[in-house]
């Protein structure tokens, strides 16, 4: 696979956009889809704020964005409940949020590399512990970050916006380790 991968940079917005809003639409086809609403969550606001903070990566095959996440400085307050096994302080943790990959570009293991460059540029920041939230019955997604080293933490009940109450499965990978 001929990617490119990186932070999203001034002028990568726009694209950003319409890249989850496509990733958006297309989840009424996916048994697996995150169920996100666009403009609740993800909003365009918060993906140009993720941008201009540096916590927005993108894989661009070709012309186009293949896939894009954020991974976020310190802990979710979704997770100020969890006891986690890596005993991080916020300055030390990162959260991953948003992982998606566009339809067009699925089964080529594009996931795969961008979680590879996260772990890597995580491993590089002094981040000790990397964690996310995978909505249970999301395979694939479980999969894949039990493929990457991460281990399951627990199930839990969140919140969030656009969907209220979720059952989700908790995962942290300790970098140190």
């Amino acid at each position: 696979m001929d990617a490119e991968m990186r932070k999203a940079m001034t002028g990568d917005e726009a694209e950003l956009v319409r890249f989850y809003e496509e990733v958006c639409a297309a989840q009424a086809d996916s048994e697996y889809g995150p169920r996100w609403h666009y403009g609740i969550y993800p909003a365009a606001e918060d993906l140009i704020a993720h941008v201009r903070a540096g916590e927005c990566f993108l894989c661009r095959i070709g012309s186009e964005i293949a896939a894009a996440c954020v991974l976020s400085r310190g802990d979710d307050p979704l997770y100020k409940d969890v006891s986690w096994p890596t005993a991080a302080p916020p300055e030390e943790s990162r959260v991953v949020h948003l992982l998606a990959v566009h339809p067009r570009f699925r089964g080529q293991g594009v996931a795969d590399a961008l979680l590879e460059r996260l772990i890597a540029e995580a491993g590089a920041s002094q981040t000790r512990a990397l964690r996310l939230d995978v909505l249970k019955g999301n395979l694939p997604a479980d999969r894949l970050y039990q493929k990457h080293g991460f281990r399951f933490v627990r199930e839990c009940t969140v919140f969030y916006e656009d969907t209220g109450e979720v059952s989700a499965r908790l995962y942290e990978l300790d970098l140190q380790r």
